[in-house]
């Protein structure tokens, strides 16, 4: 096989992983069909052992199909540079945060096709949502292509790329917003008698279950209602909440990552 009938992943880490992981197991292409450039000796012997073609060098990715790159932001020049020059042949799907899609075809020689994604962790279990916008040189058969790639970890979305910082200060880092609240809840479980492996139980299973119905019904106003009875006691911990500012401090989370996410588009 060569490598113009190839899917190339630029960087198998966490989010590379569970991407392809998600494409063998829903059959989009066998494992002989993927070129994994990694450095990690043992994330390259995990991939051989699935039957992944793999290499320890960026150049070998040259003249695939498909190039996916998940490396971190501050990696992509050096790793560009050692790939080197590709022609319009190529599709480039990002899952970087911050970095256009100008940029990526520039590292890339000026004539790659990119499209960028925006996924999240929860990919990893196949409950990932991601974001993918059409970039230079692209059409809608390439953004087809990076959404069915990117549906085989999560549900999709279409967005312009001006969007992307905020879908990665939003659903990007979402799951550490969530995954702080969980720790903060199940320390105060504790801290109000509660035994620490049922904080965890009783805290994990209703972040599991409320999620379960927010996707069913989707109005989180209505379904905090339905939980709070006036001068009850979800009245009296939501007043406590509003209190202590959380809506504010959600703005200003988000705020701060999305300008993280633009400023490392700026380099």
């Amino acid at each position: 096989m060569t490598n113009q009938h190839t899917i190339g992943f630029l960087g198998c880490g966490n989010m590379g992983g569970a991407i392809l992981e998600g494409m063998l197991e829903n059959g989009l292409c066998e494992p002989s069909g993927v070129l994994v450039a990694e450095r990690s000796p043992e994330r390259r012997d995990h991939w051989s052992a699935r039957g992944v073609r793999v290499s320890d060098s960026p150049r070998d990715l040259a003249g695939v199909g498909t190039l996916l790159v998940a490396v971190k932001p501050q990696s992509f020049a050096e790793a560009a540079k050692s790939i080197g020059s590709l022609d319009e042949s190529t599709m480039v799907l990002s899952v970087m945060a911050g970095i256009d899609s100008s940029e990526i075809a520039r590292a890339f020689g000026g004539r790659v096709r990119v499209v960028r994604a925006m996924p999240n962790t929860p990919c990893a279990v196949g409950a990932g949502i991601s974001a993918v916008a059409i970039g230079a040189h692209a059409g809608r058969d390439d953004l087809r292509e990076a959404i069915q790639l990117m549906g085989t970890v999560g549900r999709v979305v279409e967005v312009g790329e001006s969007e992307l910082h905020a879908v990665t200060a939003v659903s990007g880092s979402g799951p550490a917003y969530l995954f702080l609240l969980a720790e903060a809840w199940i320390e105060a479980a504790i801290e109000n008698g509660l035994d620490p492996a049922v904080a965890r139980e009783l805290v994990i299973s209703t972040v599991h279950g409320s999620a379960e119905l927010l996707r069913r019904d989707g109005d989180p106003e209505a379904l905090r209602g339905t939980v709070t009875s006036k001068g009850g006691t979800t009245a009296a911990g939501i007043e406590r909440l509003e209190a202590g500012a959380i809506r504010e401090a959600m703005s200003t989370a988000v705020r701060a990552a999305r300008e993280r996410s633009e400023e490392l588009g700026r380099g």
